[in-house]
């Protein structure tokens, strides 16, 4: 009785499920917060300076003019039933000949930032 049950169950059709053996998409760049823009004697906390991940010139930086930056952080209370937060801002130009660039961001960022990770978006495009 039991094998007549099994061989009955094995004749129905299983649906497949397709799998994305595709890698995500990821539409953003991680950056390091390396610190204010700054002299010897005072600092621009309105000017953040970034290390964009393989980015090691000036003519590769440009293409990162105009990108938006989002930093991520998490806070302690709910707000828009969610802890993380975001400060929004805008890369504007290159920091001397290395790939450093300078953002600046809605609200300045907090010094706790420093050496975070940044998100850079690949948006809006001027291509």
């Amino acid at each position: 009785m039991k094998a007549e049950q099994q061989q009955k169950g094995a004749t129905k059709t299983v649906k497949k499920v397709k799998v994305n053996k595709k890698a995500p998409v990821r539409l953003w760049v991680k950056a390091v917060f390396t610190g204010f823009r700054r002299s010897k004697v005072q600092q621009n906390e309105n000017q953040a300076l970034l290390k964009i991940q393989h980015v090691d010139d000036v003519s590769s930086s440009r293409f990162y003019w105009g990108k938006r930056v989002a930093y991520i952080y998490k806070a302690h209370t709910l707000k828009n039933n969610t802890k993380f937060r975001t400060i929004w801002g805008r890369i504007s130009r290159s920091h001397g000949s290395n790939g450093v660039v300078i953002a600046r961001f809605n609200r300045n960022l907090p010094p706790r930032a420093i050496g975070s990770t940044l998100r850079v978006f690949l948006y809006p495009n001027r291509a």
